[in-house]
Parts: C-alpha cells; sequence; structure tokens
C-alpha cells in the first residue's frame, strides 16, 4: 500500500472530506484517515425498524437571511452540486398540565430583529417588557451589531458575564442576556464576548439567525455522500477503520501519521509534510495524537478551556404506532414547562417528516434533541446514566401534556449521545485557537472546535475550508 501522501487528513466527518475534495481537485495527493468503517462523521445516517434518518438532529445554522447567503451552501454550489434547501422557523412552545391538549407557541420573526428578544420575554414570563429595559437591551445590542468581527476577534479572552457587568445598567436587560447565555451552551462567565457579541449582532443585522435543511434526502445525502464521490473519483484515498494514534513531528515540522489498522491490528505509518488534524483539538490532545509538549502555552490553555466545555448532546428516537404530533404545523419546537414554576426549558421535539426520515409506513418518527451543559442537563463525556433518563422523563412527560397518548403509541425507544454542535468553541481563552499550529510547520486544524468568531455551526467550517486551503497550498508550493 501507498504510504506517502503529500497531505493527510485525520478524521473523515464533513471538515475532512471538505478540506480533501478541495485538494483533490488540485490534483495534490492525501488520504483520509477514519477511524470508523465510513465516512461520515456526526453526518452520518442510521438505520433502525423500517427507519433511516440523521444520525442526530443537525440543522444548518447561520447568521444570513437565505441558505444561498451560507458559506455551507456557497462551497456545495462550487463542488458541482448545489442543495435544494427549505428555511425552518424556530420556535418556541410553552405547555401546563393546567392546559391539557393545548400548546401556546412563539416564533422568531427575522423582520422584527432585537425586538424577537422583548416577544420572547413576554411570552416566557408572561409580562411584557418596561421602556427602560427595552431601552438597555437595545443598546447593548447596537454594541455588539457594531463589533466588528476582527473586533470580536481580539475579545475572545473577555468572559461575556463581565462585559454585561461593565455595559449593562438595568437589571432586567442584564438577566434576558445573561439568560441568552445558554444559548451558547454554558453560563455567561465562561463563554467568551468576542463570539457572543459576533452571533448576537446578528439580530439587529439580519433579523435573527437562519435554520435550514436539504429539501429532499438528510444531511449524509446532501454534504457526505458527494463529498466522498468527489474525493474518491479524484484520487483521494480512503483509509477507513483506522484510529489514528500519532501526528510524527520532527524538528518543529509535521512528518506523518501513526495509525492502528482496527481490522489487522498492526499499526501502520503513513509520511506527508502536510498533516490536518480534522478531530476534534482537545480529543486529539487527550488521546495523545498531539502531544502536549508540541503545543504552545497559550493554546494548551486555550485547549484546556474548551475541553471543559465539550458537553454531549442527546437525540431520542421514537418510532410511533401511529401519528402523534401532527405532520403540519412546526415540525421542531423548543419545549418550555411551565409546571417548573417558571416556563423551564426540557428540549426539543422534532417530527421526523421535516427531517426527510424514511418511516415505516402507517407510523411516526420523532426525535427528541436535549443539549447537554445546561443546569438540568450536566451531559459530560461521561455522562450519568441517572441525569439523561431524568432528563428524557421531563422532555416525554412535557410531550405527553400536549399530546395526550404518546407514551402508548412508542413502539422503539433509542438514544445517542454525541458531542455537541460547536459550542466548545466559543470558551473565553487567552488566545483564539487557528486553523495553523503556532509553532508546528505543515500542521494545521479543521473542523469545527478552532476558531471562535465565525459563522454558526455547521456552516463555520465552510467558512474556513478556502482560506484552510490557500494556506496549504502556499506552504506545499514553498
Amino acid at each position: 500500500m501507498v504510504n506517502k501522501f503529500d497531505v493527510l487528513i485525520i478524521g473523515g466527518g464533513p471538515g475532512g472530506l471538505s478540506i480533501g475534495s478541495l485538494l483533490a481537485r488540485e490534483g495534490v495527493s492525501s488520504a483520509i484517515i477514519e477511524r470508523e468503517p465510513t465516512l461520515g462523521g456526526r453526518y452520518r445516517a442510521v438505520r433502525f425498524h423500517g427507519c433511516r434518518s440523521d444520525n442526530g438532529v443537525r440543522m444548518p445554522t447561520a447568521m444570513v437571511r437565505t441558505p444561498k447567503e451560507t458559506y455551507m451552501y456557497k462551497f456545495l454550489s462550487s463542488m458541482g452540486f448545489p442543495p435544494e434547501a427549505k428555511v425552518v422557523d424556530w420556535t418556541m412552545g410553552k405547555v401546563s398540565k393546567d392546559n391539557p391538549n393545548r400548546i401556546e407557541y412563539f416564533s422568531m420573526d427575522p423582520k422584527k430583529g432585537v425586538e424577537n428578544f422583548f416577544d420572547f420575554f413576554a411570552f416566557g414570563s408572561g409580562l411584557p417588557m418596561e421602556k427602560p429595559s427595552r431601552q438597555a437591551l437595545m443598546k447593548a445590542f447596537r454594541i455588539m451589531e457594531d463589533t466588528s468581527e476582527e473586533e470580536c476577534r481580539k475579545l475572545v479572552n473577555v468572559t461575556f458575564a463581565s462585559w454585561i457587568e461593565r455595559n449593562v445598567e438595568d437589571p432586567i436587560a442584564k438577566a434576558v442576556l445573561e439568560l441568552a447565555a445558554p444559548l451558547m451552551g454554558a453560563p455567561a462567565t465562561v463563554v467568551n464576548y468576542g463570539a457572543f457579541a459576533n452571533v448576537m449582532g446578528t439580530f439587529p443585522r439580519v433579523g435573527a439567525l437562519l435554520f435550514w435543511y436539504p429539501r429532499k434526502g438528510n444531511m449524509e445525502d446532501m454534504v457526505i455522500t458527494p463529498l466522498a464521490n468527489y474525493y474518491k473519483d479524484r484520487g483521494g484515498k480512503v483509509l477507513t477503520n483506522r484510529r489514528a494514534r500519532s501526528i510524527l513531528i520532527e524538528k518543529g515540522r509535521a512528518k506523518g501519521v501513526v495509525v492502528h489498522n482496527n481490522k489487522t491490528r498492526f499499526i501502520e505509518e503513513y509520511s506527508a509534510p502536510v498533516v490536518i488534524c480534522a478531530i476534534p483539538i482537545f480529543e486529539a490532545v487527550a488521546r495523545n495524537i498531539l502531544r502536549p509538549e508540541f503545543l504552545t502555552k497559550d493554546w494548551a490553555k486555550a485547549i484546556e478551556l474548551c475541553a471543559k466545555l465539550s458537553y454531549e448532546d442527546l437525540t431520542g428516537f421514537y418510532l410511533l404506532r401511529e401519528e402523534v404530533i401532527p405532520r403540519k404545523g412546526p415540525g421542531w419546537v423548543h419545549i418550555f414547562d411551565s409546571d417548573y414554576g417558571l416556563p423551564t426549558y426540557v428540549g426539543d421535539w422534532c417530527v421526523g417528516s421535516l427531517y426527510n426520515a424514511v418511516e415505516p409506513p402507517g407510523k411516526q418518527l420523532i426525535y427528541s434533541y436535549i443539549p447537554g451543559g445546561l443546569p438540568d442537563t450536566p451531559f459530560g463525556l461521561t455522562t450519568p446514566m441517572d441525569a439523561v433518563k431524568e432528563a428524557n422523563r421531563r422532555w416525554e412527560t412535557a410531550v405527553e401534556k400536549v399530546f395526550p397518548g404518546f407514551a402508548k403509541a412508542i413502539e422503539f425507544r433509542g438514544m445517542t449521545l454525541q458531542l455537541n454542535w460547536g459550542r466548545y468553541s466559543w470558551a473565553a481563552v487567552p488566545t483564539e485557537l487557528d486553523m495553523q499550529s503556532p509553532n508546528i510547520r505543515g500542521l494545521y486544524f479543521g473542523g469545527d472546535t478552532i476558531r471562535s468568531v465565525t459563522s454558526m455551526v455547521s456552516d463555520k467550517i465552510y467558512q474556513m475550508v478556502f482560506p484552510l486551503f490557500e494556506m496549504i497550498m502556499k506552504y506545499i508550493r514553498s
């Protein structure tokens, strides 16, 4: 087997496949090293009980008005397969045992911008926001709107809580901003202001965050299958069932990767002057793939802080004997349960048909989505199952309140826990982790665990892929 390449890519998820496809298009010899039997990462599809669906509930998210403006759409279009997309409403629903069979809905309206937060406050609390608090909140959002991406990048070492303390006096406005912090997956005391300002500045700039999904098929169909075919058709090598053990570094330069072949059980060595780590950077360090002695002090600290926010999210798969949640109407809803005092977020319900899931005739697939990292869902990488069961119970109880008979209709219940959707990179850090190692030549980073000041979630990968490609090509040519 050939073991010499121009570039080695660790990780065959959307990040690794994207940079690999660009390199293959230029005739650069490369290999993707993937520990699983197939490519796809978190965009792999799963099959069970006659169903085919996404492995987890993932919607591309961005800070623009339409799917065609996203980095993801532009990248896939440039590769020759522009996706057909549908926009998905960002909807909240409030349930209570005092109002059986009923649910109050609230959807973000892109035309309202920051006004969405005033309406959301009234929806959640049952009280309108008074004028002084509205003015204070508007002022805070204007500051975030006016902070450029470059300025945000310089503020990744400032916590959002400390920024609120210095810039917002009104107690209600403070509370609203602090309660908004869980959107970033962690308390305001640990997420950085730069990332938060870049995201929340979207509301006055374009109205609201954009959520969208393929019109046909799932994420594997839209992203993984076409990219994998493109990569292999242009000479890219795929090395599956191989677990990276160590990035080889000599005299400050990347030299290759040592892997463990899961089938033969043998150790294999591949050489290349460029190595791209497209798996989570904190995972690479924890597994000693990237040894700590090859990190600068500020990078080592930043990776440690990001790792502390690397919670797992829970997706539940509920195959029902009959249709219980109407297919018409909101297919994706954040559920707030009023029976905990204040309306308490307990997770999302997601209708399988919204995600183009394949279902057995006459049956219905429903997903739950319960993010980790919140006070009631402390799902770490070693998640205690009693916490998972309690989160599931709260979610199922909330759904039952508005759709009685949901529990009895369950024919199959399954779940996955997987690394959350990019919030780890929003930690307050001494320096922003970037695409190129500061001290090792030929070592680069892809995927979504680097750069906090970017577009959102999946879109982030495609914002970075062209600059990463240009860096690598310049290095190879030199």
